[in-house]
């Protein structure tokens, strides 16, 4: 459950919309080329709603490395000058307070269950 939470969090804050769908090379030619390895917010929420990422510390790390290269692959093909980047970096700016913030709830629950 809290893999949903953490995952719409962060893809709502995708104020644009910029790394909502999949990638194009007719949006953004040559992407393809760059980019060996797409992922996109709309791909990572069929995957949690697939349960593709497991349960546990494994979805939470699977999910994380997902929104990473996410921004690796911004990273890799935009201008640093773009108007991309700093959209990307508004949002990859809020990554460790919100897993922080899961990880902290996982380990309360964790806690008040090994208690019962």
């Amino acid at each position: 459950m809290l893999i949903i939470f953490v995952s719409f969090v962060l893809c709502r804050h995708d104020s644009y919309s910029v790394f909502a769908e999949a990638v194009s090379d007719s949006e953004a030619p040559g992407y393809s080329d760059v980019i060996s390895e797409p992922m996109d917010f709309g791909k990572m929420r069929e995957k949690v709603e697939k349960k593709e990422y497991g349960c546990g510390a494994e979805a939470f790390k699977g999910l994380y490395e997902d929104f990473l290269l996410v921004f690796d692959n911004c990273y890799a093909y935009n201008p640093p000058d773009g108007e991309v980047l700093p959209e990307a970096a508004r949002i990859f700016s809020l990554l460790p307070e919100t897993f922080a913030s899961a990880a902290a709830a996982v380990a309360k629950r964790t806690a008040s269950t090994s208690k019962s």
